[in-house]
């Protein structure tokens, strides 16, 4: 019995040094770098790079335009659809304000110097991201908004973007739900 309950647990212990999880610095189970935190990283990463990218397309145009042509599989499906609605109404009404009359990415009608990814917060299987302005060299205080993601395969997809003012949050895709149920109204 002294010899079954040694070979369990010499097997025990062969386990955990083979474990990824084991931290062998502590002797004891601790996780490593979880999935979460790495996906988080890669997560503010993607997001970094892409308001980079983002931004400097502001230069030549339109970025949301650019960024639906460009980078579609970035965005969800019915953002992707939600924001060509939308697109579209405001080409059938020329002079009208029908649709957003604000660039929906940074939450604003101007855009800053650089937009920094700050704080990620994973709810379920979204990833929240807190995304700064930076304007002069100093970051404002609040989110200027904070897209939500989802990791699909290996690809990170924008799948709303969120506006935090106060103790109320709006969001993209309700916002352009809203505006369509305007203009089917004709109002």
């Amino acid at each position: 019995m002294t010899k079954l309950f040694s070979a369990i647990v010499l097997a025990a212990l062969a386990m955990q040094f083979a474990s990824p999880q084991f931290d062998s610095m502590a002797l004891s189970w601790q996780p490593r770098a979880s999935a979460a935190a790495s996906d988080s990283k890669s997560c503010q990463k993607f997001v970094g790079d892409f308001y980079s990218w983002y931004v400097a397309q502001a230069k030549s145009g339109d970025p949301l335009r650019v960024a639906l042509k460009k980078k579609q599989g970035t965005f969800s499906k019915e953002l992707v659809l939600r924001l060509n609605e939308d697109y579209a109404a405001a080409a059938k009404s020329p002079g009208e304000v029908v649709g957003l009359d604000f660039d929906p990415l940074l939450n604003s009608q101007d855009f800053a110097d650089k937009y920094v990814a700050a704080k990620v917060t994973k709810k379920g299987t979204r990833y929240l991201v807190e995304v700064f302005a930076v304007s002069g060299g100093k970051r404002d205080a609040k989110p200027a908004v904070v897209p939500e993601l989802v990791l699909q395969g290996k690809q990170w997809v924008f799948t709303n973007f969120l506006y935090p003012d106060g103790t109320k949050t709006e969001n993209l895709l309700s916002i352009l739900k809203q505006l369509k149920a305007a203009r089917d109204k004709g109002g």
